[in-house]
């Protein structure tokens, strides 16, 4: 759903293209995600995208609504003029039928949103959402998604985008958490369900968790920390230049600490008891129940020490986690 009137710029940002660290969003549902593909687009661009969403739905729990909207333009296959008009009124006949919003407005919006990110060649993933809607409704968007497909690739990563998007599905089920809990962990779903689902092998989780480790490091050597990415507007300007860095690699180290200082160092129990303490206690209370430590920073001082620990101690307590 669009969420500002009129025509925005070109370089106005979408509404939630990243997922906030707000309140809970999203409610438990048996309804499957609902798919709107470009027409002329390569079929097998949404089948990547549902494999990757189901396969985080199937770990993580049925969350939404959620719409899922998938476009893009390869050399050889131009959508015709029809086929866009039909995306865009599709769009905004879902959007326009629970707001006041004007078609006309709508559809100036949307082409902007989609039509010209796929012509521009972008490649494209997020959550959106419109939070002023009784039950706001997930938006999950993949634009360009075969600029990311790779033959030799063990898992496609548009399959990787689809675990990671809908993660933020279920995550935006719960209460307020950092930013770097958030992405961190759908950059860890994005190695640890594919392997549970038995996609890859022990040494997919590893490389990926490695690169990200990798790029870590280049937060951590400026003197950053996951500490100084709960959110943006707390987060010292030095930190906005390491966004992605601390947000998602970090994050995604945190969150293998955070369940390996747990009792069961289960991910299954991540999901199980401690999201949903989130809801009852807040993070910061629910952090320190789940790991019994008296505040959130014991947890930052345990994760300095642990990056700055060796690859061998790292990979150790990767191993260690439980399905």
């Amino acid at each position: 759903m669009l969420g500002a009137a009129g025509c925005r710029t070109a370089d106005a940002p979408h509404p939630h293209p990243h997922p906030t660290p707000g309140g809970a969003t999203f409610i438990p549902m048996e309804e499957a995600p609902v798919y709107h593909v470009l027409d002329g687009y390569d079929p097998r661009w949404r089948a990547h995208v549902e494999d990757g969403v189901e396969l985080a739905r199937a770990f993580w729990g049925s969350y939404g609504p959620v719409h899922v909207w998938v476009a893009g333009r390869e050399e050889h296959a131009e959508p015709s003029d029809d086929a866009k008009e039909a995306f865009l009124t599709e769009y905004c006949r879902l959007s326009t039928s629970v707001t006041d919003r004007l078609h006309a407005e709508c559809h100036c919006h949307a082409s902007e949103r989609f039509l010209d990110v796929v012509e521009r060649g972008d490649a494209e993933a997020y959550l959106s959402w419109a939070e002023e809607l009784e039950q706001p409704t997930a938006e999950l968007v993949f634009l360009n998604v075969h600029r990311w497909f790779f033959e030799e690739d063990p898992v496609p990563d548009p399959v990787l985008r689809g675990v990671h998007e809908y993660t933020h599905v279920f995550q935006k089920a719960f209460a307020h958490m950092p930013i770097w809990l958030m992405e961190g962990c759908a950059v860890f779903a994005e190695a640890w369900i594919p392997w549970t689902a038995q996609r890859c092998d022990e040494a997919f989780v590893t490389a990926r968790m490695d690169r990200s480790m990798r790029e870590a490091r280049r937060a951590t050597k400026a003197g950053l920390t996951i500490a100084d990415m709960e959110g943006l507007d707390s987060a010292p300007l030095e930190a906005h230049r390491f966004y992605r860095e601390l947000a998602y690699d970090a994050g995604a180290w945190g969150t293998v600490l955070l369940v390996h200082l747990s009792p069961s160092k289960s991910v299954s129990a991540l999901r199980d008891e401690f999201f949903p303490m989130v809801d009852e206690l807040g993070w910061e209370r629910a952090l320190c129940r789940y790991l019994g430590i008296e505040n959130k920073y014991w947890f930052y001082e345990a994760f300095d020490a642990f990056m700055e620990g060796t690859a061998e101690q790292q990979h150790h307590a990767l191993r260690e986690l439980r399905p």
